[in-house]
């Protein structure tokens, strides 16, 4: 486990902060901090432009550039005062003078970064677009803090020192005795988190635990490494055939003979590719397929696989309107089609019983001609083939499924086409949902790569690789095999992966389906980029206050005076008041590469303060990031954009103050921190305009406390679906490459 600060933050009372509008629509991108770290100039409101020699256009974009000025430029879209833009030509002698409070107002730290603007200068214009006084009013959200935990999982399986005998638990909530835990008596044991008494003669035993990180085995395992399976979902629809140009002094790739005709004939078709006039050097072009493309990515890397994993089992899915197991090309296809392909059972029931494809040091050739063998042609049964596959690989934990496609499923389960309904489309969504959790389950990851410039659905195919620990990529086909082999080079390193965080009884997680203290998650199959995080907040407890009159005594009416105090619960005080170390515990179990089920258990303390300045100026800005994007993302793929980009905003912000107090006032860490969530927030911004979404904001600190949590979720949901269903393909690989980022990408 991994902090976001040295100190635990105890806090008794709510701590919001507005974000203005101008704030909201301009993003992490519009901070003045952020301009001053790279040479952007700042507007009121927080609106930043790039430094340039030109004019401004009135969307806030840099123009071409013009002759010096000394008329005023103005930007209508940005600007709520009287000041003007200009141009930054303008001779020093006519420079207007900025007045002296304004440096405060843009955040600059020097002449180089702020806009020129003028007390005299003439009134702004009136604006094309009148906001309504709901737009202009500032909302309220929860000031981020630093009480985030991060869990890598790059060592899970590296030296562990394995612990003789079974962990103890508690029986109210779970925790295991540990180093930290206290025995009396011999046999009685308070927990440290819930407080709850325990009793039992193995304490005895376990009163020796020094470690604050044990692993113990449930089950065992082979004791060697099973050889896993590398199944391709490929497509083969008509869509295909759609040709993309290639230089053409490369080789082109082994082709069938129906394929080969086929290019002939188009040659006779196509336009000439380049104009030859005399001493030109012609360069020739060729154009090849994506089905093409893809049989020569797939080549590659059997034959980099034979020389490099000879023991690696390889397997071939192709799909059009019927889906075609090939697995290792020795046998006879099994084909699913009509009735077969929108029969769940009976799709899983054929993956299971078709055996595991033979290594690939047997199978390279046969498998090859397999591939180059197949012609596009047809629709795209996408979903019948992502489960066989899945069904397929489930043989041996720890495999992978990396399907391949350029468009929308439209026959047999999780069909896209004809979703018109809420209730269609909801129930395309849920197949690749449960898809997911079947992968998980049985250790598979499950990776999707589509091709640009298609609608494939991404929002939904994603939700597949999200839950099983797989990738997310739009390529194009002449990159298809580099995309291939990265996937194929990042080895999982333990399947069937579940992380249970415990805390004090003190405390809460934030947006977690669990108002507890103990929350679980499925993580699926891990890799040494795989990368969790957790946010917790403190609860509060009522404190009772004796209410008296002004004579000195208690109040029960009007006429009557009690001997008993009379008591109010109208204060509310940390549940943590007092407590100078709070105990976190995290129980990993999951599955070895050899079949070994283990359980590791990391029990930390940590130091409380009640210092925000303090608990911020010691923050890990890795830890803190990690976590801003990942719930950043999560929300965006949740269709929850507003939340996402304030969620975003207030994390920046809190950097902000993290650099500004550092005494060498590191501009590295905080770019760092920007360049990461930049991508995400500029792609929110953008669908937001497209969509017309208001701004809106998650509940405060207190409403969150007093709100039933599942009529909160009732409405995001609802509110999610309507936005998920529009989400581009673009955004949704955006989305879920967020959500795989992790700290590594934030060291300066």
């Amino acid at each position: 486990m991994e902090f976001a600060s040295s100190h635990v933050l105890n806090y008794d009372d709510s701590d919001d902060e507005f974000i203005s509008e101008g704030e909201y629509k301009f993003g992490i991108g519009g901070s003045a901090k952020y301009a001053a770290t790279t040479g952007r100039t700042v507007a009121p409101g927080g609106r930043s432009f790039v430094q340039s020699e030109g004019n401004y256009d009135n969307i806030g974009l840099v123009g071409q550039q013009s002759a010096p000025s000394e008329e005023a430029i103005y930007d209508n879209r940005t600007f709520d005062g009287p000041e003007a833009i200009y141009d930054n030509k303008i001779p020093s002698k006519n420079k207007p003078k900025v007045p002296e409070g304004l440096y405060a107002e843009l955040g600059a730290h020097d002449s180089h970064h702020y806009s020129e603007l003028s007390a005299n200068a003439p009134p702004l214009p009136p604006e094309n677009i009148k906001k309504t006084k709901e737009e202009s009013k500032p909302m309220k959200y929860r000031r981020a803090d630093t009480n985030v935990v991060a869990v890598k999982f790059e060592s899970l399986v590296k030296s562990v020192d394995f612990s003789p005998g079974e962990a103890i638990f508690c029986e109210n909530c779970s925790a295991a005795f540990s180093h930290i835990s206290k025995i009396i008596d011999g046999q009685f044991w308070k927990c440290e988190f819930c407080e709850a008494e325990n009793i039992s003669e193995k304490f005895a035993i376990q009163d020796k635990l020094e470690k604050d990180d044990v692993t113990y085995i449930l089950k065992e395992g082979s004791g060697t490494e099973a050889d896993s399976a590398i199944l391709f979902c490929l497509d083969i629809s008509g869509s295909m055939c759609v040709t993309t140009e290639v230089n053409g002094n490369d080789q082109l790739m082994r082709s069938n003979d129906a394929n080969v005709a086929l290019m002939e004939s188009r040659k006779q078709f196509d336009e000439p590719r380049y104009v030859s006039y005399p001493g030109a050097t012609v360069q020739p072009k060729t154009y090849i397929s994506r089905l093409q493309a893809m049989q020569s990515a797939i080549d590659t890397q059997l034959t980099r696989m034979e020389r490099e994993q000879p023991d690696k089992r390889v397997g071939i899915v192709a799909f059009n309107n019927r889906v075609i197991v090939v697995g290792d090309g020795s046998n006879p296809p099994v084909i699913l089609h009509e009735e077969q392909l929108l029969e769940n059972d009976v799709v899983v029931e054929v993956g299971r019983s078709i055996p595991l494809p033979a290594p690939i040091s047997q199978v390279k050739r046969c498998l090859a001609d397999k591939v180059f063998s197949l012609n596009e042609v047809g629709q795209t049964a996408l979903g019948p083939a992502l489960l066989v596959s899945i069904a397929m690989a489930s043989q041996r934990p720890g495999s992978k499924v990396i399907v391949c496609t350029d468009g929308m499923a439209n026959i047999g389960l999780g069909s896209l086409l004809y979703t018109d309904t809420e209730y269609e489309y909801e129930a395309a969504s849920v197949f690749y949902q449960e898809a997911g959790k079947y992968a998980c389950a049985n250790g598979v990851s499950v990776s999707v790569l589509t091709m640009e410039g298609e609608d494939c659905r991404v929002i939904e195919l994603g939700s597949v690789a999200d839950a099983t620990g797989g990738q997310v990529n739009i390529v194009q086909p002449n990159n298809l095999s580099e995309e291939f082999g990265s996937i194929l080079q990042d080895p999982i390193l333990a399947c069937k992966v579940s992380a249970k965080l415990i805390l004090h009884k003190g405390m809460y997680f934030r947006n977690e389906d669990t108002e507890g203290s103990v929350v679980s998650r499925n993580i699926g199959n891990v890799t040494s980029d795989s990368e969790a995080t957790f946010e917790f907040g403190v609860r509060k407890k009522p404190v009772m206050q004796v209410l008296y009159d002004n004579l000195g005594g208690t109040m029960v009416g009007s006429d009557q005076a009690a001997e008993e105090p009379i008591y109010d619960t109208v204060m509310a005080t940390s549940a943590i008041e007092g407590l100078e170390r709070l105990p976190f515990q995290l129980q990993i179990r999951y599955t070895t590469r050899t079949g070994s089920e283990c359980l590791r258990i990391i029990t930390m303390d940590r130091p409380v303060t009640k210092d925000r300045q303090f608990a911020e100026q010691n923050l890990n800005v890795a830890v803190l990031g990690t976590h801003a994007a990942q719930s950043t993302a999560k929300l965006a793929v949740d269709g929850l954009y507003g939340e996402a980009r304030l969620n975003a905003i207030v994390t920046q912000k809190l950097v902000e103050r993290h650099v500004q107090q550092k005494e060498d006032d590191d501009e590295g860490i905080y770019q760092t921190f920007v360049s990461n969530l930049a991508p995400i927030d500029s792609e929110l911004n953008r669908v937001a305009d497209a969509n017309n979404q208001e701004m809106n904001a998650s509940p405060s600190e207190e409403e969150e406390a007093t709100s039933p949590k599942d009529k909160k979720a009732k409405k995001k949901s609802k509110k999610g679906k309507i936005w998920r269903k529009k989400v581009t393909d673009r955004s949704a690989s955006i989305f879920y490459k967020t959500k795989n980022v992790t700290g590594k990408d934030f060291y300066v």
